[in-house]
């Protein structure tokens, strides 16, 4: 039996989203019918009046139900319940559930939703290992800041200890990264088609496919969130490796992980 524990909030289809886009919706189907009916009771219009009229009365209902279909495109297809333990997943579809304790997330990924976002990083996916689906958190989902926010904490506190103690035991973690320069997005609810690499983080060593740096190397960790790259220098401020960090997942827990190790060496226990 799995302890959900308490419940914290539900994060479903965000209504402001909603109810803007079916505002928008009602408001051109209204605007066309308005101009319909005017053309029904005008007293023999001009012909090109007619048209026009016609025209324009038929693009904005067209447009109205564009937008209906619009809004079922952007509903998210999960919707999710925070818990002390972890998040209930819910399939909008199938109305099927499934709880992922904060302890099973191994993966978090933050990325840009849209064109327009900027540097706003306002969207998170998260998996609990690479076998497993993605599980997207748009701005669509209601309180999807707070929700990101709280599933980066809750893998900061359940997981950085566990990696601790397993670089400790002469263990490794690690870490995928994406390689893409673009995020491949399918169409169908489908979420993720990029290549993805890997870094291993041992107590002695970070080593990837081409570069292998040694803990005792690396002095300083600069950068994150803020300075959108993460770089490990030595002593002498040289670049010993960096890397996007919204090319790294569960990049938070990397950060913190090696500036851990930077402060206090981690003895293998033999």
């Amino acid at each position: 039996m799995i302890d959900e524990g308490r419940f914290l909030s539900h994060h479903g289809f965000a209504k402001t989203n909603s109810w803007i886009v079916i505002v928008i919706s009602v408001f051109l189907m209204l605007a066309g019918a308005v101009m319909l009916l005017l053309l029904l009771l005008a007293d023999k219009p001009d012909e090109q009046v007619v048209q026009l009229t016609l025209l324009a009365g038929m693009s904005c209902i067209v447009s109205g139900i564009l937008f209906i279909f619009l809004r079922q495109y952007i509903k998210p297809s999960q919707v999710y319940e925070l818990h002390e333990n972890g998040v209930l997943v819910i399939n909008q579809h199938d109305h099927k559930d499934r709880f992922i304790p904060f302890e099973k997330i191994s993966d978090i990924y933050l990325y840009r939703a849209g064109k327009y976002a900027g540097r706003l990083k306002h969207a998170m996916a998260f998996r609990t290992d690479i076998y497993n689906q993605w599980n997207k958190i748009s701005p669509n989902v209601s309180g999807a800041k707070r929700l990101i926010k709280a599933i980066i904490d809750q893998q900061l506190l359940q997981r950085g200890p566990a990696s601790l103690n397993r670089l400790a035991n002469d263990g490794h973690v690690s870490f995928f990264y994406r390689t893409e320069g673009r995020l491949k997005c399918l169409l169908m609810r489908n979420f993720f088609m990029m290549n993805e690499k890997q870094l291993r983080l041992s107590a002695l060593s970070l080593t990837t496919e081409n570069v292998a740096i040694s803990i005792e190397e690396i002095h300083t960790i600069k950068g994150g969130e803020s300075e959108q790259t993460i770089r490990l220098l030595d002593v002498q401020g040289k670049v010993l490796f960096s890397i996007p960090y919204l090319s790294l997942f569960s990049a938070d827990l990397f950060i913190a992980l090696i500036e851990h190790m930077i402060e206090s060496r981690i003895p293998i226990r033999t």
